[in-house]
């Protein structure tokens, strides 16, 4: 043996090049430390290389969907804005760390230079678990590759919690494989809970970190250090379970879109990646309250509307058993393929032109098909506790604890829907396992050995066929349609229409049969001021599809806009007649008739709304708005703060009841309210001046603006 090598590592045979590997493993292995630092540099440069031609990018400049939630979550954190449901709906995690970046370096380019500073982090880390697991030349190759993989330095950067949840996990496994302490059950445990608290679903890699734990020698000192892991987790969850069941009324552990996701990815539409639920517009009803209330005609919470979908979902289970479970292992080799398979944030679509489209980065999902087989290499030989020649008990160990936890991560993730950004926190570990497989083939290439290729490359053969994407029933037509819609809410959003027209119109080619693109697409044109040609598409559209409730409604609001009532009313009254019964559309009606003059009918048609929705935010406000117009003062404060208690955010209740209060002598209440504007938006023309007529400075950036007295509604609203 080569008085250089470790124990069980295999003898470093006699050519130069194995001589200059030995070397460099000895080095490495003397000086960890060393090379730790070197990684975080080289990770660091990469990302700083990205970040210069990221910060302009329309990904960048426009946060979407779960972004855009995260991203208004944190500011209103920072702010003191009051909280938006009962339970959280999304992870509390990532907007109190967002919330305390924006205030420490601000918004845009310094907050993804935070993210993508941490993100360096996870070269290191990851070299100081696969040491424990692999040889330290190869540990220091998979860790400096994996430093530069694009799609991860992609997902790192965005306004999302994966960054977060993979160091959590990652030092996690490190706190674990680390020599024995006191403090490591601790560690560990803590730091899967944070994990936890990005995600909900990470509840369950509890159990291979447990065991671990539990199989030092000793019954009782196993179990007392697992017992430790675990009473370190809880104890990070305990703040989490203790808000939610003040605010919910129970110990809720798991977010409330759980309900939700767990539909996606189980109910009816499911097809194993995200779907877009038909008569649900997320960006309208990002809670889904509205949408669950219109099914039970009821007031509910958020939490109630996740009990909703998860009854749903077990409904549709029991119906459909064998369906459910084939679609749950069609989920577990979604997880394995080698597609990039986007949400709403495409990675191949928005890295081009950034630096992330060329070297040093790298962006193939190629190594997965080595992961699955060193995945189940080292589960196989951590069963039947063995290990091979070349292996120390220790890396046998290490291996199988990384093994266990890839195969319970992609166990938890299947049970909702596979999409790139839920693979990124498992890619350090599924690099490890790429690794296993490599070491082990580079180990069977010794004569002694050489009969293990018979069973190695044809299963390696096999996880290449197997994670095959063109293998996969997956539409990447239809998935090339929704980018284009993403990207066209994008540009919408940052007021550029040409841009945005022209990619909804690249979406309608790709599905040209859609009523609901066409109906997209009109609503698109509206957006940009083209109230005309949407009439006119609206009703070539409807030419088609008479039937089609949504374009009826959407239509109405094109009339309404241009001031053709009766249009508009007749076009609402169409809506109404077909299924789903839209609130939306008896609050626009309403608005109408008042406009009209016609208070009688305005008030029946918001109530008429209510009935569908009860908690319908600008129904309450709207009416409440009617009454104080007419002096019933005591109805319509009422109806604010009805308004404002079903939406703690939603600013025309909050400023008709500030002006009502302020109006009825209640000064001192009404600041309170006007305060609370601000904590929503700083720069409220309203509320800057309200607070200024009662002598503070409010320091808003706007000057000049006087208080109207004029109660506000809220209309026109393109929703589906």
């Amino acid at each position: 043996m080569n008085p250089r090598s470790k124990p069980g590592d295999a003898a470093t045979p006699d050519f130069p090049a194995a001589r200059l590997l030995a070397r460099l493993e000895s080095a490495i292995v003397a000086h960890p430390s060393a090379c730790g630092i070197v990684l975080f540099v080289w990770a660091l440069g990469v990302r700083m290389l990205y970040l210069v031609s990221f910060h302009d990018t329309l990904v960048a400049r426009v946060p979407l969907m779960d972004e855009a939630f995260y991203h208004a979550e944190a500011w209103s954190i920072a702010r003191g804005a009051p909280g938006l449901s009962d339970a959280y709906f999304m992870t509390p995690l990532y907007p109190w760390f967002l919330s305390f970046v924006f205030r420490w370096v601000g918004d845009g380019t310094p907050a993804y230079a935070v993210q993508l500073l941490l993100g360096a982090f996870v070269a290191p880390l990851t070299f100081a678990v696969a040491r424990r697991a692999l040889p330290a030349v190869l540990a220091t190759a998979i860790a400096a590759a994996l430093a530069c993989f694009a799609p991860m330095v992609f997902f790192e950067a965005l306004y999302l919690v994966e960054g977060l949840v993979l160091l959590a996990l990652l030092a996690a496994t490190y706190a674990a494989v680390t020599a024995p302490r006191r403090s490591t059950p601790w560690a560990a445990g803590a730091l899967l809970g944070i994990a936890v608290l990005g995600r909900g679903s990470n509840l369950l890699l509890a159990i291979p970190f447990a065991v671990w734990f539990a199989r030092r020698p000793g019954f009782g000192r196993g179990i007392a250090r697992a017992g430790s892991f675990v009473a370190a987790m809880l104890l990070v969850l305990t703040p989490l379970l203790v808000r939610n069941a003040l605010y919910a009324g129970r110990p809720w552990l798991l977010t409330a879109n759980a309900g939700f996701n767990f539909y996606l990815g189980n109910g009816p539409q499911a097809s194993g990646i995200f779907v877009r639920l038909p008569g649900l517009d997320l960006a309208q009803d990002p809670l889904t309250l509205r949408y669950v209330q219109r099914e039970l005609r009821r007031p509910i919470t958020v939490a109630e509307a996740s009990d909703h979908w998860f009854a749903r979902t077990r409904a549709w289970v029991r119906a459909h058993p064998g369906k459910t479970v084939a679609l749950y292992f069609w989920k577990l080799l979604l997880f394995w393929n080698r597609l990039s398979i986007p949400q709403v944030e495409g990675f191949t679509s928005a890295a081009a032109g950034t630096a992330l489209a060329s070297a040093p980065f790298w962006h193939r999902f190629d190594f997965l098909p080595f992961a699955l087989v060193g995945t189940a290499l080292a589960l196989v030989t951590g069963l039947r506790r063995r290990r091979s020649a070349d292996s120390t008990p220790e890396r046998a160990a290490t291996r199988t604890l990384v093994a266990a936890c890839i195969a319970t991560y992609s166990i938890s993730i299947a049970l909702f829907f596979i999409t790139d950004r839920y693979r990124v926190p498992a890619l350090p570990w599924l690099a490890i396992g790429s690794g296993i497989l490599l070491q082990d083939l580079i180990a069977a290439y010794r004569p002694a050995e050489r009969w293990r290729l018979l069973a190695l490359l044809p299963a390696l053969g096999g996880a290449f066929l197997l994670t095959d994407p063109s293998a996969l029933r997956i539409n990447r037509r239809m998935m090339a349609r929704d980018l284009h819609v993403h990207t066209s809410l994008r540009h919408a959003r940052a007021g550029d229409f040409d841009q945005a027209l022209a990619e909804y119109r690249a979406a309608v080619a790709l599905d040209p049969a859609n009523p609901e693109l066409r109906d997209g697409l009109a609503r698109m044109l509206s957006r940009a001021g083209n109230d005309s040609l949407a009439i006119g598409e609206f009703r070539a559209l409807l030419e088609q599809h008479p039937d089609d409730g949504s374009a009826w409604y959407n239509l109405g609001n094109a009339y309404k806009r241009t001031g053709r009532a009766t249009e508009a009313l007749v076009a609402y009254r169409r809506s109404l007649d077909l299924p789903p019964e839209r609130e939306a559309a008896w609050n626009n009606a309403g608005e109408v008739f008042r406009a009209l003059g016609d208070t009688a009918r305005a008030a029946e048609a918001y109530r008429h709304a209510l009935v569908i929705v009860p908690n319908y935010d600008r129904a309450l406000n709207n009416l409440a708005a009617l009454r104080a117009a007419q002096g019933d003062g005591r109805s319509a404060e009422a109806g604010f703060r009805a308004a404002i208690d079903a939406n703690p955010r939603y600013l025309p209740a909050l400023t008709n009841l500030a002006i009502l209060l302020g109006d009825t002598g209640r000064g001192e209440e009404a600041r309170k309210i006007w305060r609370r504007i601000l904590t929503i938006e700083p720069d409220d023309e309203r509320a800057t001046a309200a607070l200024r007529g009662f002598g503070e400075d409010p320091g808003s950036t706007r000057r000049g603006h006087g208080l109207r007295r004029t109660f506000s509604t809220r209309s026109g609203e393109d929703d589906t």
